[in-house]
């Protein structure tokens, strides 16, 4: 029998933004609701090329990401939540994600596999990685941004030294209204959501390396070793 967990709440939060966006209790950002007329007409999505290239050249140019991030979310009742961490992107299609506080959870994929560890339910759940449908935060940062660009309308602000890409779908969807990814000289610094019920989160990227080393290990759980320390392996992947 499957115990209880919270990563099957949790895992849209970032990784399905269908990150079904892990519960919108669990993770939303903080960025502007976008206006009524504009969501409900999405054929009259803005969609600058010259943005789309240039965000594109610019996320493909992001072999490995490591960040330590700060996830706000806040749901439609206006509850906040805040969840720190670190996390690590290697291309193609690799990541970890490990949230600290304020609680332990952990995210990997690799060769089309999805681990969930959940240390406080002593559980690993492995899906399929293509299971996860629809555009994801996470997705975006480690896959072919070029393909993942293609269903968006994006626009580019510039605030300073600050330059914001938003994306809105072009066709009607109920994943997200919005999505903004935000750069600080040319680093990542924040991505935010709005999704289509109405919750929000912001994700704040600090101490940001971009194309360094990477160990391969991080994207490889040691699934014998954790059930040697009496972790239920719940495997779903068929992979």
């Amino acid at each position: 029998m499957i115990k209880k967990t919270r990563l099957l709440a949790v895992l849209p939060l970032v990784f399905s933004v269908s990150l079904p966006v892990w519960s919108v209790e669990q993770k939303s950002v903080q960025a502007s609701t976008l206006p009524k007329s504009e969501s409900s007409t999405p054929a009259n999505v803005k969609h600058d090329t010259k943005a789309a290239d240039e965000l594109a050249k610019t996320l493909q140019s992001m072999i490995t990401v490591s960040a330590s991030f700060s996830q706000s979310t806040i749901d439609k009742s206006g509850r906040p939540k805040v969840e720190k961490g670190s996390m690590q992107l290697k291309r193609p299609n690799q990541f970890r994600w490990n949230i600290t506080s304020p609680f332990n959870q952990e995210i990997i994929a690799k060769g089309g596999k999805l681990w969930m560890l959940d240390p406080d339910f002593k559980q690993v759940v492995i899906k399929k990685q293509d299971d996860q449908s629809g555009p994801t935060a996470v997705q975006l940062l480690s896959g072919d941004a070029s393909v993942f660009l293609k269903e968006y309308g994006v626009t580019r602000m510039n605030y300073g030294p600050e330059v914001v890409y938003t994306l809105r779908p072009r066709k009607v969807s109920d994943l997200f209204e919005k999505l903004e990814l935000h750069f600080s000289r040319d680093q990542i610094s924040a991505i935010s959501i709005v999704d289509s019920l109405g919750g929000k989160r912001r994700i704040d990227f600090t101490r940001v390396e971009l194309n360094q080393p990477v160990a391969n290990h991080l994207f490889e759980p040691d699934v014998k070793k954790l059930e040697k320390a009496g972790f239920d392996v719940i495997d779903e992947s068929g992979v």
